[in-house]
Parts: structure tokens; C-alpha cells; sequence
């Protein structure tokens, strides 16, 4: 063989080595960047966007935690998703088996309690009110506890307050000290009065608040 068939010859067998190990190369490249990006877009739990602006607007938090409130005697947790204009409560809609309804937190009446032991959250109680497909409008008031960091709430205890009763406020003790008490100033509906009246009787509810429960005073039970 002569000297310039030998080159030739090596010449080639260095351009297919050269291009097997760029190929090899990119097939690696392309393999490791396909892992990276799944790894790293890992996709979120679905997220109702109206639930978001509901964290916006009641907290300043863009979370992907949604407010949620477990229906009493129920397991179930509805999220709030929207808001009524008036009056102003903040809604989320549900199906509990058969029965379907909203759920409405009354946010202006969202009442702050300066409880020790809480660092880094907020308790507060707000009360809501769960509707089915009769008439009955069933008002709670509802203790959440808020994680400041990241935005989760824990619905930690409800106490029923009446049907289609109207409240006018939430008033802790003042001093807030130990029995912690909270009173709560409603309407109800007096004995002679039809339900689809409005309700004219003035009445209290008394509450005792621990760190993860009310408890109604026997004097309101």
C-alpha cells in the first residue's frame, strides 16, 4: 500500500471515530437535559385560579394553598373559588354525596386572635354559612389557623350559630387573657316569627377558644 492510501485510510478512520463520539456525545446530552427538564417541570397539583385571587385578596398571599372548609359533620373540604358582591362573603360550591350547595365565609367579620404559642401563624375564627337545595341557610363560626410562610390554612374546629341568623359582631375579651372568650352578636328569629322573615330577636353566644377548639359556654347552649 502506498503512503498516500495508508493516510487516506487513517484519515478516514479518524473522521468516523470523530463523528461516532459527537453522536454518542449528543445522545447523552440530549438523554441528561431530558431528565433535568421533567425533574425540574414537574407538574403542580391542579389549581383553580379563582382560589388563588381568593388568598390574594383575604391574606396578600400567592399560594398554591386554597382556603378550604371542612363541611361540619363531614369530611368533605369545599374550596373557596369566587366572591359575592353583596353582601360580602367569599363562596365555593360543593356535592356531599347527594346534597349540593355552597359554602359562604363572611370575610369582613374575619376576627384575628392574639393566642400564645401560635409563632409563625395567625388564628383567627370567621364565621360561614352552608346551604343545601332547601331553604335552610346554616350559619358556624369556623377557627382556621394560617401558616404565614407558606400560606396553608387548617380549618381546626366549627360551633353551629342558627339558620338564616344574622350576624352583627365578633367580639373578643378585652384583655384577651386566660379564659380566652370571644362573644358573638346575632338576630334571631323569635318564636312567632316565619323563617323567611328577617330576624328581629337579639341574642349573644359565648365562646371559649383554646389553640385548636371552641367550646360554647353552657350559658348560650
Amino acid at each position: 500500500m502506498t503512503l498516500l492510501k495508508r493516510l487516506t485510510a487513517v484519515l478516514i478512520l479518524v473522521v468516523l471515530t470523530v463523528m461516532a463520539l459527537g453522536f454518542y456525545k449528543f445522545n447523552v446530552a440530549e438523554d441528561d437535559l431530558y431528565i433535568k427538564e421533567n425533574d425540574m417541570v414537574w407538574p403542580l397539583a391542579p389549581f383553580d385560579e379563582g382560589a388563588r385571587n381568593v388568598m390574594m385578596r383575604l391574606f396578600s398571599q400567592d399560594t398554591h394553598h386554597p382556603f378550604k372548609i371542612t363541611l361540619p359533620d363531614s369530611n368533605s373540604a369545599v374550596t373557596l373559588t369566587g366572591f359575592n358582591k353583596e353582601p360580602s362573603l367569599a363562596v365555593g360550591t360543593y356535592q356531599d354525596q347527594e346534597v349540593r350547595g355552597e359554602v359562604l365565609l363572611d370575610y369582613p367579620r374575619l376576627t384575628p386572635l392574639n393566642l400564645p404559642g401560635n409563632a409563625g401563624t395567625t388564628q383567627f375564627v370567621a364565621p360561614f354559612a352552608v346551604t343545601t337545595q332547601g331553604s335552610g341557610v346554616f350559619w358556624y363560626l369556623g377557627m382556621f389557623r394560617l401558616d404565614d410562610r407558606s400560606g396553608a390554612i387548617t380549618h381546626l374546629d366549627s360551633q353551629y350559630l342558627g339558620d338564616r341568623v344574622v350576624i352583627r359582631a365578633i367580639t373578643p375579651d378585652t384583655p384577651f387573657d386566660p379564659p380566652y372568650r370571644i362573644t358573638i352578636s346575632l338576630q334571631t328569629h323569635a318564636p312567632e316569627q316565619p323563617m323567611s322573615a328577617t330576624p328581629e330577636q337579639a341574642a349573644e353566644r359565648l365562646f371559649f377558644v383554646t389553640r385548636d377548639a371552641l367550646k360554647a359556654s353552657a350559658l348560650t347552649e
